[in-house]
């Protein structure tokens, strides 16, 4: 169903230059097409968010636009770009596609909850929650069951357990798979494990995992949210990871669906050379 949008929200990386004089060029031909630019304290399910930067910029705002259920529209300033897929270059087709044609489909991407049970401390994540060793400590041993269901045991330098959003991020790289956004699941990959089968593990969110962390004579290792340090620990500590029952809606048109950008972005089925087939 097509949303009738009364307003907007701008959110930039105010580290980039370039997108100082994006906003206010927005801000421009938003007011022309009748939307009101509005704070994102303001705003509502009625509401376009566009995100001016990279994917990480999309990341650190995400937990402040879920709270005013606006509709995200990344515009990439950055590398990649699965989360703000868009160039700025093409922003008057898209305010045509999203304003006038009503050319696009909402996409909800879910997020995870993190409880530690030792200090019942919640961490809300949208892409991954990750356990990393110290530079200088030993390799970790880490517990997992799935609904109360003990899984194993693995030596490793870390573990990541990542949304579908997050599976093109850090778990990609540790050799994860790519997971369709739509598919409410949480992706296990040990990262380094001294064993030939700890192989990466894909489960439906609707379980719930239990994660016990030892590490080896009290050295430290890190709890990383979202690529953000939350904690650090000499002790074992035992983390509970569920579906968080949240969603950050995004909009996207037929040009920018998901599997068109893992072919254009990641060279997904390229033969003759990267970016070489057209789709």
């Amino acid at each position: 169903m097509m949303i009738r949008f009364k307003n907007a929200v701008i959110v930039r990386n105010e580290k980039n230059e370039k997108t100082v004089n994006a906003f206010y060029k927005l801000k421009v031909k938003l007011e022309k097409k009748g939307l009101k630019v509005i704070s994102l304290r303001n705003a509502d399910s009625k509401t376009l968010a566009f995100v001016l930067g990279g994917d990480g910029t999309v990341l650190r705002a995400s937990k402040k636009l879920y709270e005013h259920e606006v509709n995200v529209v990344g515009v990439n300033f950055g590398h990649l770009g699965f989360l703000s897929p868009y160039e700025f270059s093409e922003m008057d087709d898209i305010l045509h596609d999203l304003l006038v044609e009503g050319n696009y489909k909402t996409v909800q991407r879910n997020f995870l909850e993190v409880r530690n049970l030792s200090t019942k401390e919640i961490e809300l994540v949208f892409n991954d929650f990750v356990v990393q060793r110290g530079v200088r400590s030993h390799m970790l041993k880490v517990m997992v069951s799935v609904d109360e269901k003990r899984m194993g045991q693995v030596l490793c330098d870390g573990m990541i357990f990542s949304t579908s959003t997050g599976s093109t991020a850090y778990n990609l790289s540790a050799g994860g798979s790519v997971i369709d956004p739509l598919a409410k699941v949480i992706s296990i990959v040990p990262m380094m494990a001294h064993a030939f089968s700890s192989w990466p593990v894909i489960v439906s969110s609707e379980r719930k995992i239990h994660v016990s962390v030892q590490p080896r004579e009290k050295e430290r290792y890190f709890c990383i949210a979202d690529g953000e340090k939350i904690e650090e620990f000499k002790e074992v500590q035992e983390f509970e990871i569920t579906d968080a029952k949240k969603d950050l809606k995004f909009i996207c048109t037929k040009e920018r669906d998901f599997f068109r950008l893992i072919h254009r972005k990641l060279g997904w089925g390229v033969h003759n050379g990267f970016g070489a087939n057209k789709l």
